[in-house]
């Protein structure tokens, strides 16, 4: 009688060889499950920022009290080469401060927004305009964005890099309903 009770050689590696094939399966779906996860997340992100942006400038200049050509601030423009061509003025009696001037431009993948607050009824000159923030990143491109002060309309069009060099525009009209200066 043989009671040697195990398994051979042959067993084992066959054994071994399926188990490393399924793991290995697991693994590849695994690895392929998150990098679609990231690559989505990643687009979500990138449009986002292009939504955001828009709105964000939408929202302002239909609070706007005034929006002013940015040729009307002294060195403005030289100082933001890649800007939107308009700044925007809204008016606070009760504030600490009753003027708050704002104006978008480009740099560096990134649209930022600067703005100046004071007290003065004088359009300040464009060194005074500090304090800018960060609004949207990935941008690559604002080219089409202007401002037409006869017929009161602003054209926004912002180009953003997603994955795969892919080029996604935003675009939005806006009148505007407020006076404007220029």
């Amino acid at each position: 009688m043989n009671k040697n009770k195990g398994f051979t050689l042959v067993e084992l590696i066959l054994s071994f060889a399926i188990s490393s094939i399924i793991v290995l399966t697991l693994f590849s779906i695994l690895n392929f499950t998150i990098k679609s996860c990231k690559l989505g997340e990643f687009e979500d992100e990138v449009l986002l920022n292009g939504r955001y942006v828009i709105e964000y400038i939408k929202r302002e200049i239909k609070g706007a009290d005034k929006v002013i050509a940015l040729n009307k601030f002294d060195g403005l423009e030289e100082r933001y080469e890649n800007n939107l061509g308009f700044v925007i003025m809204k008016y606070d009696s009760g504030g600490t401060y009753k003027y708050n001037y704002s104006t978008y431009f480009y740099k560096n993948n990134r649209i930022y927004r600067d703005a100046f607050n004071t007290n003065i009824d004088k359009l300040p000159k464009g060194s005074a305009f500090s304090g800018n923030n960060e609004i949207a990143e990935y941008i690559i491109s604002i080219d089409g964005s202007n401002a037409n002060f006869n017929t009161k309309l602003i054209n926004l069009s912002i180009t953003l890099e997603g994955k795969n060099n892919k080029e996604i525009r935003f675009q939005s009209k806006l009148n505007i309903r407020c006076p404007v200066i220029y």
